[in-house]
């Protein structure tokens, strides 16, 4: 009897402590399951936007002396890259140079917005985009956002009197033929989107 006994307590000395490893294993699985699901929030695009351009087409419209600036998320970070023109000598000879500065999801998330708040305040105009192109008016800026469903969004403005936007969006690869796209009216409907851009690269640079 006294071998039964002995059988019987390492028996259940071995459950007991099987029973302590799976507890274990399982709550350390959990804990690993959630710093992987946190670091993988860290580095995925939180957005539907895929990518972000903008032409500031040198005209000081949305930031003193940009030219252009694109918009990725890479390596868990929403990066702008843009392009400046200093033609404070002349045409004669500008100095072109680079700035690269990483933005929050929110600032890039308000441009998306402000942007299509301001052509849900348009009208379509009475002229056509060729008409419009005819007398080769001078452009103001433009933006065009991809989206991760494949769909993407393309617009120009111009600065006429009293100033005109060719709007184009699709999906596939986006199409920046100004013809194919409408007229819309007023370009004021656009001023709050000039003032996003304009308060995101004045917050993220030194302009003194």
């Amino acid at each position: 009897m006294e071998g039964l006994d002995t059988a019987e307590g390492s028996f259940k000395a071995i459950a007991m402590a099987t029973i302590i490893v799976v507890v274990i294993s399982s709550t350390a699985f959990i804990y690993f399951s959630s710093l992987s699901n946190d670091n993988d929030s860290d580095i995925t695009n939180s957005l539907d936007i895929a990518s972000l351009r903008i032409c500031g087409n040198s005209t000081d419209i949305l930031f003193p002396e940009l030219m252009e600036a694109s918009c990725v998320f890479q390596e868990g970070n929403w990066m702008i890259n843009a392009s400046f023109v200093d033609d404070s000598e002349g045409w004669e000879n500008p100095e072109i140079y680079d700035i690269e500065f990483s933005v929050t999801p929110e600032e890039i998330e308000i441009i998306n917005l402000r942007l299509h708040e301001g052509l849900n305040g348009t009208y379509p105009s009475e002229i056509s985009p060729s008409l419009l192109l005819e007398s080769s008016p001078h452009i103001g800026f433009d933006i065009e956002i991809t989206y991760t469903d494949g769909s993407w969004i393309y617009v120009t403005t111009f600065q006429t009197d009293p100033g005109h936007i060719i709007s184009n969006s699709g999906t596939g690869t986006p199409d920046t033929s100004l013809l194919k796209g409408t007229v819309l009216e007023p370009i004021s409907a656009l001023d709050s989107l000039v003032t996003a851009i304009y308060t995101i690269f004045s917050d993220h640079l030194d302009t003194t």
